[in-house]
């Protein structure tokens, strides 16, 4: 340990780094660490050292990031999207993956073009959700804190804008479905009606978690239809029960804060 602590100081002292408590944050977040991370790397000049908590840059840049960037013209119908906010779509596609690993053979991996088919129309669906809901509660949203930069509750789109990316995002949602058998073009295109009227939940129930659970998990039988032509078998329903529990307790939790 004195041999481990005496070459850092040589270290640091080769580098300039003579001020105490440059001195103290380096080798305290050396001596935490078995290894030099990417926070704690030797800077490559003697005049300057971060003592701020620092982090690892991701390759992947974050959606809130990328939606930022984006051009002002676009940056509206992305927030309406809810493209910077990326859980809703995972919460969409989780269930989805479950059943097609589900409704795979036994000592097979799940179908990759399924899973890529079912991620692309998640990420649509949920696009489409969103701005559903954003078209009946625009009126709401305005007098809402959290809600009131919403881009159709401040202005920065139109109605009329807002039914044409919806029109878009459907039309594209039924070219991926039609992609499937045509029993689950039928189970695909029933969830509509959950979609639509999850916002008129909200307004004349107590329970719109449990209409939101309905609506999130409807892939735990979509996947399996895909698979398998049908649902003659009780697993993706009891799959879906329990994907709708889930949700209950997610979403309660997200409502009381």
């Amino acid at each position: 340990m004195k041999l481990r602590f005496y070459s850092i100081k040589m270290i640091i002292k080769s580098i300039g780094l003579n001020g105490k408590a440059q001195y103290a944050s380096w080798v305290v977040r050396l001596s935490t660490n078995s290894h030099i991370s990417c926070a704690t790397q030797i800077p490559s000049t003697k005049r300057f050292i971060s003592t701020s908590p620092t982090q690892c840059t991701s390759l992947i840049p974050r959606a809130s990031s990328l939606v930022a960037a984006s051009p002002p013209n676009l940056k509206p119908y992305l927030q309406l999207m809810r493209v910077d906010k990326p859980i809703g779509t995972w919460l969409l596609y989780w269930p989805c993956t479950w059943s097609i690993a589900m409704a795979t053979p036994a000592g097979q991996l799940p179908s990759l073009y399924m899973l890529t088919l079912f991620g692309t129309g998640a990420f649509l669906m949920r696009s489409a959700g969103c701005v559903i809901n954003d078209l009946w509660d625009k009126d709401f949203d305005k007098k809402v804190e959290r809600t009131k930069l919403r881009p159709l509750a401040c202005g920065s789109l139109t109605e009329k804008q807002a039914v044409g990316l919806l029109a878009g995002l459907l039309s594209s949602s039924l070219a991926i479905l039609l992609q499937l058998n045509w029993f689950s073009v039928a189970v695909g295109a029933s969830s509509m009606a959950l979609v639509v009227g999850y916002p008129l939940a909200k307004r004349y129930t107590y329970w719109p978690q449990f209409i939101l659970g309905l609506t999130f998990n409807w892939g735990a039988l979509l996947g399996w239809a895909a698979l398998k032509g049908d649902l003659s078998s009780s697993a993706p329903f009891w799959m879906y029960a329990a994907a709708l529990q889930w949700t209950l307790v997610y979403d309660t939790i997200y409502a009381h804060q």
